[in-house]
């Protein structure tokens, strides 16, 4: 009784909820509130935004109108149409807010739609004046809809649904960004049609998957330009409803496309992978092929380091074929006969050279990465003796609200917090420099997860400090497959493990949104069972890292898989000090693209199997023996600082090195012999500036089994061209 009368005299917060706890187990104090630590900048963006209760969600347009800015609870807001216009912002939970049909106003421009769930609805941009420079995060399961509008430079960020846009009679869309493009189950999942009057172009796709579309998957026609950083498309004309290609694009000019993976084995009607009629085409990374592939014979074709080949379509063939290392052969062809000296034939100089330089564009801009909130300093640990322990507080709001919002605060525990995997529980504080989670001892997970089949839970705006794990996943708290895991806002301190999947089943198109790890052992752990079943891999599928700083972690990450990963990816990231940054094995196109790495003092910056970089920047690196080991290292747009070797060798395995549009300090004429093992070093390099290596700066250069060969001996220009915009 003494606890709760002390509790009723001097803390300034009313509770309303039932907690369901013995009044002597309940906090005695009130939290202590961190002074001068603020949030990160979109998150005072957000909890600044008005809030508008559910129970007034008629009044969203209103609430929309007067204040510009709208934040919504948990549940079902739906039954309203919306209508967005220039600057207003609406944020959903970070469960995701269900809602009704958006409508963003012609002329628009600094909307910002973010975990919302439009599902089954539309997005409409309306035609008539530019939209621009607006943002749309984590949606799920809308269809956004263009015809005939006019938007440029907006930003498309973890969207789950059909894109369907036709500017065919007028309008355009030119410059815009779909990071994280998932959709699938239904026919024709992304069309993208253009225009001759008022052209399209500079769009560019980073991370799209094409999960078991019923019948065709994409239509693209009648564009300057498209380009597409890694496509993992599974399963597509599933039950045999469609006829085209996965990759469906006609009247094209320039298409790239890198990281080209999955299959359709198990599909009603299989169809080809790809059947393009462009002018030029650039495949780098593609392991995907089938006997009907098809390239028009108009198209400037290049691929390099891929498997299978393709066919031509009908009628007289004008283009030509450049093909480095395909199907492991180590041979660079031109309408498949070897090049084994420097080209001196002034046409087909002038064509490739063409197709290799492109036009030079911006890149896209570099991530400005805030310093990170630290709301208990320096001396936390000592700080936490004697603190109030508020386990059971926290444990009961989460069984009794289902999601536990804690106030501004510090909260201390002694043992796990136990969040089952149902899409309905999770923790969510006020910000990263305002609520905080920490340990009272470093011998137990802050949070375990339990349950779960294709399953997730909400974890937002918060710090998670002390402790062995931050958050634990293991099969011995029940089955554990989760999928659409979207956090954000999370800083993981001073764990040995950070995010931890322990010999559980799967981690599958989950998208981490400004989740940071700092002093810990490892940030993001996946821990399988060696030797084991597909059922306690933990592999990883499909998750993006987006805007994540790791920060003077061991390893920041490590994914040694047993059952193969497929297309997993950091954007804008930030790689901070430690020992290693990527430890990856068994992966299929990992990328890494907008990233720095910088400060790392272990052997390698990264080590694995597969690794694909792109405008990407390495700096004030000191490792003991090369930058990179991998066996096939895809790299373009990206720049080496760093004096250390490029490459070392790899057991039992040869190295193949793609550098394209690059510049590298160090020396790429040979490897770092990493053990007592040699490999055998092959590679082809387009367009990169060598600084210890002027011979090879040139437009094109093979490298077999240590023998280089200049094949176009102009001088390089390198620039991105992927990552860029006009």
């Amino acid at each position: 009784m003494k606890h709760l009368i002390f509790f009723l005299l001097f803390t300034t917060i009313v509770f309303s909820q039932n907690y369901h706890y013995a009044i002597d187990d309940a906090p005695v104090k009130t939290p202590e509130v961190p002074s001068g630590v603020n949030n990160q900048l979109e998150e005072i963006k957000y909890f600044e935004a008005f809030l508008l209760p559910i129970a007034q969600k008629a009044s969203i347009q209103a609430a929309l109108d007067l204040h510009g800015a709208v934040r919504l609870e948990k549940g079902d807001y739906s039954g309203v149409d919306i209508v967005m216009k220039s600057n207003q912002r609406l944020y959903g939970y970070p469960s995701l807010t269900k809602v009704s049909n958006i409508t963003i106003t012609a002329g628009s421009t600094g909307v910002v739609l973010e975990n919302l769930l439009p599902q089954d609805k539309t997005i409409t941009l309306q035609a008539g004046g530019v939209i621009s420079n607006c943002t749309f995060k984590s949606i799920k399961w809308a269809t956004l809809k263009a015809t005939n509008a006019t938007f440029t430079n907006n930003t498309f960020i973890n969207y789950g649904g059909n894109i369907l846009i036709d500017c065919s009679q007028s309008g355009y869309f030119r410059n815009n960004k779909f990071i994280k493009h998932q959709s699938g189950g239904l026919t024709t999942v992304l069309t993208m049609k253009g225009n001759t009057t008022t052209p399209s172009y500079g769009n560019v796709h980073l991370h799209t998957n094409f999960l078991t579309p019923h019948g065709d998957t994409s239509e693209l026609d009648n564009l300057v330009s498209a380009t597409f950083v890694g496509i993992d498309a599974e399963g597509w004309n599933l039950t045999g409803d469609g006829t085209k290609a996965m990759f469906k694009a006609s009247n094209m000019g320039n298409v790239k496309i890198t990281d080209l993976g999955g299959g359709n084995s198990y599909s009603a009607v299989r169809t080809g992978a790809y059947d393009i009629d462009a002018a030029n085409v650039s495949i780098l990374n593609k392991k995907l092929f089938t006997e009907f592939d098809v390239i028009s014979p108009r198209t400037n074709m290049i691929l390099i380091g891929a498997l299978g080949g393709y066919k031509r379509g009908s009628g007289t063939v004008t283009g030509y074929d450049l093909w480095g290392n395909l199907d492991n052969t180590n041979s660079l062809k031109y309408n498949n006969i070897e090049q084994t000296a420097t080209i001196t034939n002034t046409a087909i100089i002038s064509s490739v050279s063409a197709s290799i330089l492109g036009n030079q564009y911006t890149p896209w801009s570099r991530p400005t990465w805030e310093t990170l909130p630290d709301p208990t300093g320096v001396n936390w640990r000592d700080d936490r003796a004697g603190k109030t322990d508020s386990t059971i507080y926290i444990q009961n709001l989460i069984n009794t609200n289902g999601v536990a919002e804690l106030p501004e605060g510090t909260f201390y525990i002694s043992s796990t917090l136990k969040v089952p995997l149902d899409r309905a529980h999770g923790i969510m504080g006020k910000g990263t420099g305002k609520t905080t989670i920490v340990g009272m001892k470093d011998d137990f997970p802050l949070i375990t997860l339990t349950g779960g089949q294709d399953d997730n839970f909400v974890l937002a705006h918060l710090t998670l400090q002390g402790g062995s794990v931050g958050v634990y996943s293991s099969q011995n708290f029940g089955t554990q497959h989760m999928s659409f895991v979207w956090l954000k806002y999370v800083v993981f301190r001073d764990q040995n493990y950070g995010f931890q999947l322990d010999q559980m089943m799967g981690f599958d198109n989950n998208f981490f949104d400004n989740i940071s790890f700092v002093n810990c052992n490892k940030g993001f752990f996946q821990d399988p069972l060696v030797n084991g079943d597909s059922d306690h891999s933990s592999f990883v599928d499909k998750t993006m890292f987006y805007r994540g700083q790791f920060i003077n972690c061991t390893t920041a990450v490590s994914m040694l898989a047993t059952r193969a990963d497929n297309l997993n990816a950091w954007v804008d990231c930030k790689f901070s000090g430690g020992q290693t940054a990527l430890t990856l094995g068994g992966n299929n196109y990992p990328i890494a693209a907008n990233c720095d790495f910088t400060g790392f003092t272990g052997k390698q910056v990264i080590s694995s199997g597969d690794i694909s970089l792109y405008n990407s920047n390495f700096y004030s690196n000191s490792t003991t023996a090369s930058t990179i080991k991998s066996i096939n290292s895809y790299i373009e747009g990206c720049n080496f600082s760093d004096a250390t070797t490029l490459f070392s060798s790899v057991i039992y395995n040869p190295v193949n090195a793609y550098i394209v549009n690059s510049t590298v300090t160090s020396t790429v004429s040979s490897l770092v012999i990493d053990g007592d093992w040699n490999s055998k070093y092959s590679g082809v390099f387009m367009n990169s500036n060598f600084k210890s290596n002027p011979t090879l700066s040139k437009l094109l250069v093979n490298v077999k089994e240590g023998t280089a060969t200049v094949i176009i001996n102009t001088a390089s220009n390198p620039y991105p061209q992927l990552l860029v915009t006009r």
